[in-house]
């Protein structure tokens, strides 16, 4: 038998036995009495296993939470961050059609297999694109450039275009 099995059931013998006690003792202030030695029996009874636990002397705090590490499994890591840098690429060609330019294909370049994911690279490919007529006069890659920076955090030097 386990040792939670046996707690369980040393618990539920004695909440019967002090029922049975209940049922058999007159009312009274004899019954008050026994009741209350029943009550402190079933909290002590409910107790012994963290009083035991805690009085073996080999067992140390330290040990407790240096033996509990969290790994990530990197195909679960790269999954979530496969699908953090679509979502990402997505947002970004979306908010470069709403500004007027569309047919632009944006990539994003970054190790997925890394607890925080940091793009590397920024790939624009300026090929297919078609340009609204009301802001024909502007210059592309700037605005795109405003538009990529201010959705990601990476340096201008890390991003690419593509005619």
């Amino acid at each position: 038998m386990s040792a939670i099995s046996a707690w369980i059931l040393g618990i539920v013998g004695v909440v019967v036995l002090s029922i049975i006690v209940d049922l058999v003792m007159p009312n009274g202030s004899t019954s008050k009495f026994i009741k209350n030695i029943f009550a402190f029996v079933i909290v002590i009874v409910i107790l012994s296993p963290i009083v035991s636990f805690l009085s073996k002397k080999d067992i140390k705090l330290e040990d407790i939470f240096e033996n509990n590490n969290i790994t990530i499994q990197e195909e679960f890591l790269s999954s979530v961050n496969q699908k953090i840098l679509n979502k990402l690429q997505k947002e970004l060609e979306n908010d470069i059609e709403e500004f007027g330019i569309s047919g632009v294909q944006v990539g994003l370049k970054a190790n997925i297999f890394e607890e925080e994911l940091n793009i590397e690279q920024v790939s624009i490919d300026l090929k297919k694109c078609v340009i609204d007529e009301n802001i024909s006069h502007i210059d592309i890659k700037t605005s795109i450039l405003k538009i990529v920076l201010r959705k990601i955090n990476i340096e201008e030097e890390k991003i690419v275009f593509y005619e």
